[in-house]
């Protein structure tokens, strides 16, 4: 193991019903302290990178069966950051929160952000017990198929290289601020939704299409990596597949299973249009078209909404221009663009390549990058003009 990840006891005791569990805690806490006396049942597993540092798709994290993290309730980041993650875990395993110098309103604070429980750090074995053990009866957390509930978007490009994947990352990025959001890169030719996030692509869509009777919500999750912002990605392949590897039945499992474990789930699909691919539009509850405002592009996207029209989606269909320059003073004019295309336009994203590029090549949200940029306004008003529709279509 490496030096900040620290197996406490290697197995379970043998005839126990122990658990794996997990303690993230930050660099600074030193934690020869819990180390000593002893664990009882349970496998406790020490990763002092903090949850910040630690990869979604790490081993301990994908394992373990509970999950305690030090939070720190008096910092709003702290806090946030570790809402973002029980969202990320939810029906999967219990998240407790571990505090120093533990009070009252410090216990209120983390459960209000989401903890299974609260512990003291550092925290005794029967403490720990008392905290993971699950109910006498009751199933473990992760039993069971969650209800359905999650809504699809899918989102496809008229024309190659319009930032279709910068769109749906970015997107990704501001919805998974207060709800729980996967995006599944199903361009298997050409998906970098991972790269333009800095994650990994060691496990992907080429697990799923490969685990057969195997592929249940708890293998989608472990799939899917985290991302600091608490956006989950499931990566395309690392090595390109064919596009017919894919079928419309296995489509519809996996997105079945992804609604049951998140509240958005956002596709991004190849430009070319396969059966799946369809499949795709037909099941989601919102599609976006993303162009860009060239001659090509609006050309591509015409053909693009007259395909889709055709198979009688168009109603779920909205078309974002991207790269858009605003002038100086007064609105945008799209008027002569939508009588070339034949339909409304949407939503137009403004044209700030710089920030786009630089946010692409560290993994970073946006608003990192550069605080209220015009890009991170336009990307708002996309998931805000969404929320209302998928709304509308779950009361439909």
């Amino acid at each position: 193991m490496s030096g900040n990840v620290q197996a406490l006891r290697p197995e379970p005791l043998p005839g126990s019903d122990g658990l794996r569990v997990l303690l993230i805690v930050e660099p600074s806490t030193p934690t020869a302290a819990l180390g000593t006396g002893g664990w009882g049942k349970h496998r406790l597993t020490i990763d002092s990178r903090g949850l910040s540092g630690i990869p979604s798709a790490a081993p301990a994290l994908r394992q373990a069966e509970a999950v305690i993290v030090e939070v720190d309730p008096e910092d709003a980041a702290s806090l946030a950051d570790f809402a973002r993650f029980v969202r990320g875990q939810a029906g999967r395993v219990p998240v407790v929160a571990a505090v120093r110098n533990l009070t009252v309103a410090a216990t209120r604070l983390a459960l209000r952000s989401g903890a299974a429980d609260v512990l003291p750090l550092h925290f005794t074995p029967d403490e720990l017990d008392s905290a993971v053990a699950p109910t006498p009866g009751a199933p473990r957390p992760a039993a069971g198929p969650l209800p359905p509930k999650g809504k699809i978007v899918a989102v496809t490009g008229a024309i190659g290289g319009c930032g279709t994947t910068a769109t749906a990352v970015q997107m990704g990025i501001l919805w998974a601020a207060s709800a729980r959001v996967c995006l599944i890169d199903f361009d298997l030719q050409f998906g970098n939704a991972a790269l333009y996030l800095d994650l990994g692509t060691q496990l992907g869509v080429a697990d799923l299409l490969d685990a057969g009777a195997r592929l249940d919500v708890d293998l989608l999750r472990n799939v899917a990596q985290l991302h600091a912002s608490g956006l989950s990605v499931i990566a395309a392949p690392a090595d390109i597949l064919p596009l017919d590897a894919v079928s419309p039945e296995i489509v519809d499992k996996i997105l079945a299973l992804a609604t049951q474990a998140y509240d958005i789930v956002l596709v991004d699909l190849p430009t070319a249009w396969t059966t799946w691919s369809m499949r795709v539009v037909e099941v989601a509850d919102a599609a976006l078209m993303v162009t860009a405002l060239t001659v090509p592009g609006i050309h591509q996207a015409r053909r693009q909404v007259e395909i889709i029209a055709a198979n009688g989606f168009a109603d779920r269909l909205r078309v974002v221009v991207n790269r858009v320059t605003h002038p100086m003073f007064g609105a945008i004019d799209l008027s002569e663009t939508q009588t070339l295309l034949g339909r409304r336009i949407d939503f137009a994203v403004a044209n700030d390549y710089p920030t786009v590029s630089t946010a692409i090549d560290r993994g970073k949200p946006l608003a990192a990058i550069k605080a209220r940029s015009r890009v991170e306004k336009d990307l708002k008003a996309i998931v805000a003009g969404l929320v209302p529709a998928l709304k509308a279509e779950a009361a439909a």
